[in-house]
């Protein structure tokens, strides 16, 4: 039994999905890929809201994301949050790792809509032995904590103001959201994932530069810390359930399962 399960993904590449569902840390993107053709549906249970994501890498370099979030899933007197949002993600590896040269990725998490979660950025990641480290710049809700001067101003005066989110995607979303990509104040981001070499957990760690102004303002959140930590168990190759503390007052969990469709199934 043992072997057909592990058949699914032998070497569990890009196993490492984030609660968005595309392979990151715990809330933050890496510049990681999965397998050509990886098929992976994650859960991710959180008080400011649940996520379901289902991503395919439709590319070797392309991996894309379809989510559905509900805000405040645990009806919190405090919060005036009722949102349900539907968003679409990509993310593109620009260069591969090699040698001394880190990967490099690119990507959007809200593409169209109403943007609740918009957010665009550049991530580079870099393994040494058993640790995966990775350091981002993002924009929008990616780049909201300790923001600074946008470094693309540098190239247009265009990226120096992002449009407000009901300037961009229509008023009841299903538009797409090009005129706010890469614009206004930037922040970085970066954590880490360490694997036990004996063991099938990995420990994670990351600075997160989303600092939930919307959820902080409708009362499901208090002062968010920015980092999390989380332990990852990975009992099959194909399948992940990590445990979360996020942002210093808050259990997470995360189910994660994958199939590489260009395999033959058991």
């Amino acid at each position: 039994m043992t072997g057909p399960l592990l058949a699914l993904a032998p070497a569990a590449k890009g196993s490492d999905a984030s609660d968005f569902g595309t392979s990151g840390l715990i809330k933050m993107p890496n510049a990681r890929m999965a397998s050509d053709g990886t098929l992976r549906a994650t859960i991710a249970f959180d008080d400011a809201a649940n996520l379901y994501n289902i991503t395919f890498q439709a590319l070797p370099r392309v991996q894309a994301t379809f989510r559905y979030s509900i805000f405040n899933p645990r009806n919190l007197s405090s919060s005036r949050d009722i949102m349900r949002d539907r968003s679409y993600a990509i993310k593109a590896q620009l260069t591969e790792e090699r040698g001394l040269r880190p990967a490099f990725a690119a990507g959007v998490r809200d593409i169209l809509g109403t943007g609740v979660w918009e957010g665009e950025y550049f991530v580079a990641s870099k393994k040494i032995g058993p640790l995966d480290l990775s350091l981002g710049l993002g924009w929008g809700r990616m780049g909201s904590r300790s923001a600074f001067t946008n470094p693309l101003e540098a190239l247009s005066s265009r990226f120096k103001v992002r449009p407000s989110r009901r300037e961009t995607g229509g008023e009841y979303g299903g538009e797409g959201r090009g005129a706010s990509f890469f614009r206004g104040d930037a922040s970085l981001f970066g954590g880490l994932a360490y694997r036990f070499s004996s063991l099938p957990l990995a420990f994670l760690a990351e600075y997160e530069s989303d600092q939930y102004d919307r959820e902080v303002q409708l009362n499901t959140l208090e002062e968010p810390s920015a980092l999390n930590f989380a332990l990852a168990w990975q009992p099959i190759s194909n399948t992940v359930l990590r445990l979360s503390w996020l942002r210093g007052d808050t259990l997470g969990i995360t189910l994660s399962s994958q199939v590489e469709t260009k395999r033959t199934s058991p």
